[in-house]
């Protein structure tokens, strides 16, 4: 168990709701993965089990929008929790994530991670839970944009007329 690993993973968006011990857990089951610059983490429609925490660099998350064409939708920094859906579900990846920088991952594979659920229940719970408490983060910042851009939208409309 590397001490290093455990503040990652609780200084992470991952670490929230995770006691001391619960990273120590984890610590001993997830795996580095080193990225240089412009390496593909994972693509869209592919699926991979597992769940990422960002160590050091930057990623980018990206739509592939056509042949050779990406559009950038955001930019991930040490810390972030990356592939949460897909690894709880199985469903594949929407985006593209790919390092802007020669990077460092966390991988949590899923059969690892299940194979904790037998000797290690409280941590598998609050994974569970600090997953959930990103999702509603996420689906809650994502609701407040769509209802800014719709006051943009009405306000440019009726400002025609």
């Amino acid at each position: 168990m590397a001490k290093a690993d455990v503040q990652v993973i609780a200084q992470s968006l991952l670490g929230s709701d995770l006691l001391e011990e619960d990273c120590e857990v984890l610590s001993k089951v997830v795996k580095h993965k080193k990225l240089t610059q412009n390496e593909i983490l994972f693509d869209a429609d592919t699926v991979d089990g597992s769940l990422y925490i960002l160590v050091n660099g930057k990623l980018d998350i990206l739509k592939v929008v056509g042949p050779g064409k990406e559009l950038s939708i955001n930019a991930l920094k040490p810390g972030s929790m990356i592939g949460e859906l897909s690894f709880i579900d199985g469903v594949a990846h929407t985006m593209r994530l790919r390092a802007r920088i020669d990077s460092e991952v966390l991988v949590l594979h899923r059969d690892d991670f299940e194979a904790l659920a037998e000797s290690n229940n409280r941590v598998v719970f609050n994974v569970m839970k600090s997953i959930l408490r990103y999702s509603h983060t996420l689906q809650r910042k994502m609701l407040q944009e769509n209802i800014e851009m719709q006051r943009m939208v009405l306000n440019e409309y009726t400002s025609q007329y």
